[in-house]
């Protein structure tokens, strides 16, 4: 021990190497991390798949409809059978002209023409149509001017009305809806030599004369099916070619004898409004069951009533739309 402090006090200050510590003031800055919880709404589009299970018994049905295209007007021909036997008819078809006037739509600007099953008067006659504001006083003096003759063929004689008659070249609109209510107690006689004389015929000549066409027939029906099955010839009378027609066009077919056409004449006009509601053909299995789509996209704005069995649109499907209802049935 002694050596060791001998060995210490022999070395230099200059050999020491000193430790200098000094004070240094070090301010430290605390970082604090406070939680805060802050309510953000997200709104975030999820497709769900939802099944759901229908039994097998329940079967798939579709109904369809295509709203009127009616931008530019309605056009409308009566055809009557000028005959003997239709003579007790005369006051009705007035009744029925008056009817469809007052039911047409106000928003649409229509023209209303009758004409003869007689093509030579209908090609002749000298008549402008009826138009908005007319009264039935006037529906019946077009009637007693324009009815006359004997033929009985209501397909040619809208053909020849339409290609010939000088005054229908004038007030017929080619960009117009056409409705052509045909009215006879008998069938068509239409000549075997005219163009049209058949129902395949003209149909085929109307959709090429007009896009959009409406057809009523007023006419006797099946004995099966007539209110006065027994004043008429089954194989000669029953209006088979103007009910094929208007079968085609998806018409309204009223019975010549019915005592009052205002149902089926308001069924008529009805073809030329925007469809409001769709009475089902069945009764769903449920509301839930029921799909309906507009030019082939679902349309939810509509509401459904299990007690009149009546879908009615909330926001009407426009002109020319295809609407479908699909649903499973009871």
């Amino acid at each position: 021990m002694f050596l060791l402090f001998f060995i210490l006090g022999c070395i230099s200050e200059q050999g020491i190497s000193y430790e200098v510590i000094k004070e240094v003031e070090v301010i430290i800055y605390d970082t604090a991390y406070v939680e805060v919880e802050v309510e953000v709404e997200v709104e975030v589009e999820v497709e769900v798949e939802v099944e759901i299970e229908v039994p097998e018994q329940y079967p798939l049905w579709v109904q369809s409809i295509v709203q009127p295209k009616l931008a530019n007007g309605i056009d409308i021909l009566w055809v009557v059978d000028p005959s003997g036997s239709m003579t007790n008819d005369m006051p009705r078809v007035v009744d029925g002209v008056a009817q469809m006037m007052a039911a047409l739509p106000t928003n649409i600007f229509w023209r209303l023409e009758i004409i003869s099953t007689d093509y030579l008067v209908a090609i002749n006659m000298s008549s402008f149509p009826l138009l908005p504001g007319d009264s039935s006083s006037d529906a019946q003096s077009s009637l007693n001017n324009n009815i006359s003759g004997h033929r009985e063929g209501g397909l040619e004689a809208v053909h020849h009305f339409v290609s010939s008659n000088t005054d229908a070249l004038q007030w017929l609109r080619h960009d117009a809806a056409l409705l052509i209510v045909f009215v006879s107690d008998e069938n068509d006689y239409s000549h075997v030599n005219s163009q049209v004389n058949s129902p395949n015929t003209f149909i085929s000549w109307i959709q090429t004369f007009r896009e959009t066409v409406y057809i009523t027939a007023i006419v006797n029906q099946g004995v099966t099916v007539s209110e006065c099955p027994g004043q008429f010839n089954p194989s000669l009378d029953v209006g088979l070619k103007y009910m094929d027609v208007a079968n085609y066009f998806g018409g309204v077919i009223i019975d010549i004898c019915a005592e009052d056409w205002t149902s089926g004449v308001a069924q008529a006009s009805n073809q030329l409004q925007l469809v409001e509601e769709i009475k089902l053909d069945y009764v769903p299995v449920s509301d839930a069951h029921i799909e309906v789509f507009v030019n082939g996209a679902i349309w939810t704005d509509w509401t459904y009533d299990l007690s009149t069995n009546i879908i009615t649109f909330t926001v009407i499907p426009p002109e020319d739309a295809l609407i479908e209802v699909v649903y499973n049935y009871q």
